[in-house]
């Protein structure tokens, strides 16, 4: 049926006014091209971070423990000063791990575990893998273990406990790939008997992220030369085989400092003041290393770190090659000089932070701030032939 002209008129009106709305609403409607705006960062700070009540957004953290059922009675005090000064208000999750050669945590250790936290408080507890806990495969387990024996003999420092060479591998790189860290992009590392001596008044993972900074420590110390003889040399093979290119940190770590190689009376000014507790020791060791590079690390017992940095293939890769080279058994290979170096190798200054407002204490190592006004429930105490580390905040 043909159409009328006063129909066929009205259909041109109709699609002319349907065609000129299109045109009007799309100068208005945002194109899906564009780019979100990019979120707002903070530069590195220096110094005590000022206080904040701000509870809201939390960043996707936990806090990472790697315990036995055996350390309960240091554990539990562990947890419960760290609620009081820190979680109780953030609430952020725990992650618990045990060693694979450890029993199961029991419902009797689960339970308490659950009296010391945070009413609601989600634990996750799992085990470390049985091959990210043994001697691996390229080494051959007698002769290692033989080696385990010599060490004990030559002092070196937990050289004959082969569970703790397992830990130091682990915590060095295998720790980032565990099944039930991947849901999550920060880790704040808490170990048994350790106290916190100030409240955390701010969210440390959001100070790190809102800067775009990797990684947070308190104290730093000088490592003992027999733990790791051939580590620095075989990081400085990786760096000229791998084409590595290092950061501005690496220098600190590496250049002669005074015309010495290695320790020398004064240090590179950095953000974070790194050299600070080192260069206490250095005075009282008064030896210098054999290679172009220093002993001073950061301390991991205490640690906050960005997880996608630890995952990333420049970090696996570098943690390969040092596993594959042995060193972490045939010596005795912390995870805190590899931490440090990796930092020092692919990351800059500006991505460390020094928390120097956070009172804390490990063993005979402790750090206490200075400023009154912090309310810190300790003294700082002058340091003593390397057994006290003190930074001055």
């Amino acid at each position: 049926m043909l159409l009328s002209r006063l129909q066929l008129g009205g259909i041109a009106l109709l699609t002319l006014l349907l065609l000129l709305t299109h045109a009007y609403l799309s100068r208005w409607r945002p194109t899906t091209s564009a780019a979100a705006p990019p979120v707002p960062r903070l530069p590195p700070f220096a110094g005590c971070a000022p206080t904040s009540v701000e509870l809201l957004p939390r960043e996707n953290g936990t806090i990472l423990l790697l315990v036995r059922e055996a350390d309960l009675p240091q554990l539990l005090p562990t947890l419960r000063n760290f609620e009081h000064r820190f979680n109780a208000r953030f609430r952020y999750p725990y992650v618990l791990l045990s060693a694979p050669d450890e029993p199961p945590f029991s419902a009797h250790f689960r339970a308490k575990i659950a009296e010391a936290v945070h009413p609601g408080a989600t634990l996750e507890f799992g085990t470390v893998p049985r091959e990210h806990w043994r001697i691996p495969d390229w080494l051959d387990e007698e002769e290692v273990r033989q080696g385990f024996a010599k060490q004990a003999a030559k002092g070196v420092q937990y050289g004959g406990r082969e569970g703790y060479h397992h830990m130091c591998r682990f915590y060095s790189g295998l720790f980032a790939r565990h099944e039930l860290l991947q849901k999550y992009e920060w880790y704040w590392r808490l170990e048994p008997g350790v106290r916190f001596y100030c409240s955390v008044t701010y969210d440390p993972f959001r100070f790190l992220a809102q800067r775009n900074q990797t990684y947070g420590f308190v104290i730093t110390l000088i490592d003992d030369l027999n733990t790791l003889p051939s580590l620095f040399p075989t990081v400085e093979r990786y760096v000229q085989e791998s084409g590595t290119v290092p950061t501005d940190m690496w220098d600190f770590f590496t250049r002669a400092k005074n015309g010495q190689k290695g320790y020398s009376a004064s240090f590179p000014p950095l953000p974070f003041l790194l050299a600070a507790p080192c260069l206490s020791l250095l005075k009282l060791e008064g030896k210098y290393l054999p290679v172009n590079a220093d002993r001073c690390h950061f301390w991991t017992n205490f640690e906050i770190g960005h997880l996608p940095f630890f995952r990333s293939q420049p970090y696996q890769d570098l943690f390969d090659a040092l596993d594959r080279s042995g060193g972490f058994y045939t010596e005795r290979w912390g995870d805190a000089p590899v931490r440090t170096i990796a930092l020092g190798l692919l990351e800059g200054a500006d991505k460390v932070h020094y928390f120097e407002d956070f009172a804390y204490r490990h063993d005979w190592f402790m750090h206490c701030p200075e400023r009154k006004e912090l309310g810190c429930e300790c003294v700082p105490i002058p340091r003593l032939a390397g057994c006290v580390v003190l930074h001055v905040c």
